[in-house]
């Protein structure tokens, strides 16, 4: 339970931080005139990206690729801990079986995707405004991979949570009712 609540804590420092701080997003918004990134669209074909990279501006460009890309290579390991984490929790209290450890590749897998993802940004990025054709195809495909993972890891915590649940308040009402 410790290792949970502290994938938690560190979880949500990095969401905030990337999210919420002068140093990402926010921080970015303010620059563009709300501009947004690459990372939070879900597909983008090459045109799409040219034309999201351009409404950055200049100054945007510099401050995706030197603050928030830094951000975002530490980031996806704290949700992968996260959602692996609760995962594997609520696993030990539900089965014993093993069968069910693939569960915890799901956010890995997102990880994985989603550092895919940002090394074709950063191909954009560097690139601009010749961006290498590869690159808005590699990311887009790879950031879709990373969001449904992610909505994947989600639901599977969802399930187990539901499972544990139901577990729990069918021990208690069996020691009640004996």
């Amino acid at each position: 339970m410790k290792k949970a609540v502290i994938f938690t804590v560190l979880f949500a420092i990095f969401y905030t931080v990337i999210n919420f701080s002068g140093i990402g997003v926010t921080g970015l918004l303010k620059i563009t005139d709300g501009a947004n990134i690459l990372d939070f669209e879900f597909g983008y074909s090459e045109e799409e990206a040219y034309d999201m990279l351009t409404a950055l501006g200049e100054e945007g460009r510099e401050f995706y690729l030197t603050k928030i890309i830094p951000l975002d290579f530490p980031f996806p390991v704290t949700y992968m801990l996260f959602y692996a984490g609760w995962i594997a929790l609520l696993l030990k209290h539900i089965t014993q079986s093993k069968r069910f450890k693939y569960l915890l590749l799901i956010p890995v897998l997102a990880a994985l995707s989603d550092w895919i993802e940002n090394i074709g940004i950063i191909a954009m990025l560097r690139s601009y405004p010749d961006l290498p054709p590869w690159a808005a195809a590699t990311a887009s495909f790879a950031g879709m991979i990373k969001f449904s993972l992610t909505a994947l890891s989600i639901a599977v915590i969802i399930v187990l949570l539901f499972v544990f649940i139901y577990k729990k308040s069918k021990q208690r009402s069996k020691q009640n009712g004996a």
